[in-house]
């Protein structure tokens, strides 16, 4: 039996279907990650989806990789296609839009030594390899969040102790929530209401000088506790620490929220700067960092970027990157601050 002319061979029907179905999925996708960028969310299984939002930025591009071979294969619908490529090149070019400063733009310029930080959430991870890389990186200040005492107690058995001999909340009877070790001298600490989760002290440095240094966990993004600590979190920070462009002032931790949710965004605008962001250092997502966090027996790759050290404008990063601890389920950030030049 001989195929009618014009028809279409069974091979290339399904070849096609299988085209609009991955380019509608895609788009799907990609229209409902983009809008969690704008929205404030309220319900928290919606704020830990709009953290995934750069994904939106490869299913828009599958849609316009795809769109193009339905193009070439599917002449027929060259109308249909063409709005889906329109519509993928529109979601697109917002993704970039948003992404693009973590890569190009320009980075401020230093001068003088730098302080060297390391931010990390130590739940989890092997006290002897977080002292080997305090050691190898001349880490200055390490601030740990979301330990206990048995934690803090391991710590105190490795050469932490020795490399950064000043410490704030390891001692039982301190309520800081989190753990500031350093090379320098530590003083005035001052706690934020607890559903702030932020403890302030002052480091007396060499270099800098006096620095605010405010350590940071909220609560994680799956709680109802999320969006209050958020607004906690940021009254605390405008109250205090009113003048940030004044005094050298560093705010590092476990934030449990991206620069796509729209709280964290707000604590940016009381005029801070994401470290890795400003040295152009590209999507650097810093959790999960183990092989801990598995779905259906898989690990689940680092997708989303939560912990930072933020910077107030007289002081700016050299350098920044993720550094990772074994065993830790969160990567570390590590950055070298130094006086802003000009």
């Amino acid at each position: 039996m001989q195929r009618r002319e014009g028809s279409v061979p069974p091979a290339a029907a399904w070849v096609r279907a299988a085209l609009w179905l991955m380019c509608g999925g895609c788009l799907l996708l990609a229209v409902v990650l983009t809008p969690m960028h704008w929205i404030d969310v309220s319900r928290p299984r919606l704020v830990e989806l709009a953290a995934f939002t750069p994904l939106g930025t490869v299913f828009a591009l599958a849609v316009v990789a795809i769109g193009v071979v339905l193009l070439a294969v599917h002449r027929a619908r060259t109308r249909e296609v063409g709005a889906i490529l329109a519509a993928g090149a529109v979601l697109l070019a917002l993704h970039l839009w948003w992404i693009g400063p973590l890569y190009v733009g320009p980075r401020p310029a230093t001068s003088g030594r730098p302080l060297v930080i390391l931010s990390q959430n130590f739940e989890y991870g092997d006290p002897a390899a977080l002292a080997r890389l305090v050691a190898q990186e001349k880490v200055d200040v390490l601030v740990l969040t979301d330990l206990d005492s048995q934690r803090v107690a391991e710590l105190q058995a490795t050469d932490i102790p020795r490399l950064l001999p000043h410490a704030i909340g390891t001692e039982p009877d301190q309520t800081i929530s989190s753990v500031v070790f350093s090379r320098y001298p530590i003083d005035s600490v001052r706690s934020g209401p607890h559903s702030s989760h932020a403890d302030l002290v002052r480091l007396h440095t060499p270099t800098l000088g006096d620095v605010d240094l405010v350590a940071v966990h909220p609560q994680p993004p799956y709680t109802v506790r999320w969006r209050p600590d958020y607004r906690a979190l940021t009254s605390y920070l405008r109250s205090a620490v009113p003048q940030p462009a004044r005094r050298p002032t560093i705010v590092a931790g476990d934030f449990n929220a991206t620069t796509d949710n729209v709280p964290f965004r707000a604590v940016l605008g009381l005029g801070y700067a994401d470290a890795i962001a400003q040295r152009r250092g590209g999507f650097q997502p810093t959790w999960p960092d183990s092989a801990t966090k598995r779905y259906l027996g898989v690990p689940v790759p680092r997708l989303v970027t939560i912990d930072h050290i933020l910077l107030s404008s007289t002081v700016a990063a050299s350098s920044a990157r993720t550094v990772h601890v074994s065993g830790a389920d969160h990567r570390g950030v590590l950055a070298s601050v130094a006086q802003r030049a000009g």
